[in-house]
């Protein structure tokens, strides 16, 4: 029967589809929105023919291995394909409604604002609640911190922004009961649900509240989005070219599950009115995820659902790949936990879309299973020589390779950008040993009852392997390495050509996102505990005794700020090397006057950089801060893959493994300075080991650089930490200072120096070392020249 696909007919379809798809893919990146739905279309052709094939015409004989094994894989590529059939549905026709003003309302409803909290660390719990009481809105607004750890600090902390400190005697049904203890003890006709990091933008409310001008929604969701970088974004060094990974659900699916209310509730930056909440009962409890239980059973009670389009807040994702794993294990367990308790395909009240949207959505914590599935079906033929697909190659050709140029197309159309068919591979792969075991122990009846918070606000020093996580995939890795050498130099005889070129091409497909998974558990070191964010305010600092000086924010951050002051006529590189004051401040436009202290300077060509931390805020202050940060554009990163194929995000990671930045910690600003003195050694001074290889008195030198309490040296005397000696600079008749040597380094021929002055002003810190072998490089040449 597979000589059918010689014939020619097959073959010329083929070569058109595949046209088909290439010419829909570069119109897709002119005019996407021609280029949508045909493409979405012939992804659904393809699939289907694909799938006929599959089962008409590959599947080995009835018996045996081959046959169960084939079987399992062709479930796991129906399943598949459903998936596929879901994203075509809601990307579709995204419902995106026009955002109602508040004014539509007869009258602005009362908001509470409840913020849960177990043992989030403060720093992180702050900034949200700093963010809560800067939410604008003409009605009234009651901030309640839900502290479910019945912490002191936590209710010190609400009652410093004045917000309502919640906490209850028995801590059951964790989230879910900490939030039905906050209605039980409120009265706001609309609730506002935040996790302890989801910072709310002070228009949270304004783009909100408007949609409840319809009697009978019961919530409207807004995306989670991120103001850090997820782990496979900073682990693979590709922040600027990744969205984050959740950004394909939280801003494109929901979108289109909107058409059906079937929006999914997830936990934080949602509206509820509580007339609704309370017609079901509260929030739902017996499942560790009670947002998706909720929205579910609002739904089910004929209580509609909206999605709100815009990022009105943003909090942290996971900081290391094994706390995004523990994230997505709840996930998953509490998916099918719902499932067990309510069942979307018999729960009373949903629709017919409804019920498959659901489902859909629990199916998909399944991928782990079927994508483990995926990389061992080859290692089976070529380890084990079970034959699962029987096919050749122009079968596979005719058939395959069409269905595969459209799903790789059709991925970044129907995320409209967000994710690529080979980063979604990456993603899977990565997180599919873990969740595959979740999910079996969880259908097995090895439930998870405690809730896991994910750990947020993580700083680390250096570089870690997650080998615990990675051990799968190097083991999947090992297995796919030992495949291909069996094919190729043990037993090559083993194997036909087709079925050869099939599986190495599968295995290497495999191996790809295994090498992608090992990456990822390399840990790159979080040494900031505070996210930075790129915002240009005007400031005005006074650093020194005097002086007024104006500049600019580069980026803030709820811990300090990167200023730039530039060079004018009335600050120059001269006068950063005067002593600072004791207690410098900066003032930022729409924050107010700020004490703190210089971390780090460094000059350059537009002026002064200053690395600036803040002394503790006031709540005004914070509220402020907060407010400023959240509203630059840059607070939250791009949702859209920019540069990020694989090949590229390889090239970055091994390239940042290999050379790590180096932090620098100067708190001086040091000017490049290229003039000549004179190093005196008298008696006294030198060490009485050198007098008799007759050091000289007096040596030349050459200085590299200059700042308030020290400078850099180079010279031929044989130096030693601690030795003091004169300085007479060449071009200033009569100028000389007194220092100590605080290090010495060798640089060829000559010795670079580190020196203190006696006396001075900034006398407590030391010159800094130089930041590498090369300031003493080109210092040496000046020399030499």
């Amino acid at each position: 029967m597979l000589e059918l696909w010689w014939w020619p007919g097959p073959a010329v379809i083929a070569a058109v589809v595949l046209m088909t798809v290439v010419g829909l893919g570069a119109l897709a990146r002119r005019r996407p929105d021609l280029a949508r739905r045909p493409i979405m279309l012939l992804t659904l052709a393809t699939s289907i023919g694909y799938l006929v094939w599959r089962i008409g015409f590959t599947l080995p004989e009835p018996g045996g291995w081959g046959f169960v094994a084939g079987v399992t894989l062709l479930v796991a590529e129906i399943v598949g394909l459903t998936q596929v059939v879901s994203a075509v549905v809601l990307a579709w026709r995204p419902s995106l409604l026009p955002t109602p003003d508040i004014d539509a309302l007869a009258s602005p409803p009362s908001v509470d604002v409840f913020i849960a909290t177990y043992d989030e660390p403060l720093a992180v719990l702050e900034p949200t609640l700093a963010g809560a009481m800067g939410i604008r809105y003409p009605g009234a607004v009651t901030v309640y911190v839900c502290d479910d750890g019945s912490r002191p600090a936590v209710r010190a902390l609400a009652e410093r922004y004045g917000a309502v400190h919640l906490q209850r005697e028995i801590h059951d049904h964790a989230k879910a009961g900490n939030l039905n203890n906050a209605l039980a003890h409120s009265t706001g006709e609309l609730i506002v649900t935040l996790d302890a990091d989801m910072i709310p933008r002070a228009d949270f409310l304004e783009r909100t509240v408007g949609y409840f001008v319809d009697e009978r929604l019961a919530y409207a969701q807004a995306p989670q989005a991120f103001h850090n970088e997820d782990p496979f974004q900073y682990n693979l060094f590709s922040g600027a070219a990744l969205p984050n990974e959740q950004d394909l659900f939280m801003r494109g699916m929901q979108a289109g599950k909107s058409r059906f209310n079937a929006v999914m509730y997830v936990g934080s930056n949602t509206v509820f009115r509580r007339t609704a909440l309370a017609d079901i009962g509260g929030f739902a409890t017996g499942v560790i995820t009670e947002d998706m239980a909720t929205g579910m059973l609002l739904q089910a009670a004929g209580w509609r659902s909206t999605f709100v389009p815009h990022l009105v807040a943003a909090g942290l994702a996971p900081e290391s790949f094994a706390d995004l794993l523990v994230q997505r294990t709840r996930w998953s367990r509490g998916n099918i936990q719902t499932t067990r308790r309510w069942n979307p395909l018999t729960m009373p009240g949903l629709t017919p879309m409804q019920r498959w949207l659901y489902t859909d959505g629990i199916v998909y914590w399944h991928f782990g299973i079927l994508k483990l599935v995926f990389i061992l079906a080859p290692l089976v033929w070529l380890l084990g020589g079970v034959s699962i697909v029987q096919t050749d190659i122009p079968s596979v050709a005719v058939v395959w390779l069409p269905y595969f140029a459209a799903s790789l197309v059709s991925m970044s159309v129907i995320s409209e950008g967000r994710r690529s068919f080979t980063w979604t591979h990456v993603y899977e792969v990565a997180m599919a040993p873990t969740i595959a075991l979740a999910v079996i122990a969880e259908w097995v009846g090895l439930s998870q009852k405690a809730f896991a918070v994910t750990p947020k606000g993580v700083s680390t020093s250096s570089f870690a392997f997650g080998l615990r996580v990675a051990v799968p995939h190097l083991v999947l890795l090992g297995l796919s390495v030992l495949g291909l050498l069996t094919a190729f130099v043990l037993a090559p005889e083993r194997y036909s050509i087709d079925s050869l070129i099939v599986t190495v091409f599968w295995t290497i497909y495999n191996m790809v996102g295994l090498v992608f998974a090992v990456l990822v558990c390399l840990e790159r070191p979080r040494p900031r505990r505070q996210e930075r964010t790129r915002v240009d305010a005007t400031l005005t600092a006074e650093l020194w005794p005097g002086c007024r000086i104006p500049g600019r924010t580069l980026d803030l951050s709820v811990g300090g700020a990167r200023l730039l002051l530039p060079w004018t006529d009335d600050f120059q590189q001269e006068d950063a090397l005067a002593a600072m004051l004791p207690s410098p401040t900066i003032d930022i436009d729409g924050i107010g006057a700020l004490a703190g202290r210089v971390r780090r300077v460094e000059g350059g060509d537009e002026g002064l950089e200053v690395g600036w931390e803040f002394s503790e805020l006031d709540p005004n202050a914070m509220v402020r801060l907060i407010a400023l940060i959240s509203s630059s554009p840059d607070w939250i990163g791009t949702d859209l893959e920019t540069d990020a194929s694989l090949r590229r995000s390889l090239s970055r990671t091994l390239r940042g493994v290999a050379s790590p930045r180096p932090q620098h910690a100067r708190h001086e600003y040091r000017m490049s300075a290229d003039d000549t003195l004179r190093l005196i050694r008298s008696e006294s001074m030198r060490p009485r080991s050198r007098r008799a290889r007759g050091d000289a008195a007096s040596l030349p030198a050459q200085l590299v650089d200059l700042s308030a309490s020290g400078c850099q040296i180079l010279s031929r005397a044989s130096l030693q930490p601690g030795e003091r000696v004169r300085l007479e600079l060449d071009s200033v008749a009569g100028a000389s200072v007194e220092a100590v040597v605080r290090w010495t380094q060798r640089q060829g021929i000559l010795i670079a120096a580190g020196l203190q002055f006696v006396d001075a002003p900034s006398a407590a810190e030391a010159p800094a070392e130089p930041d590498d072998a090369a300031t003493g490089r080109a210092a040496s040449e000046r020399v030499s020249s």
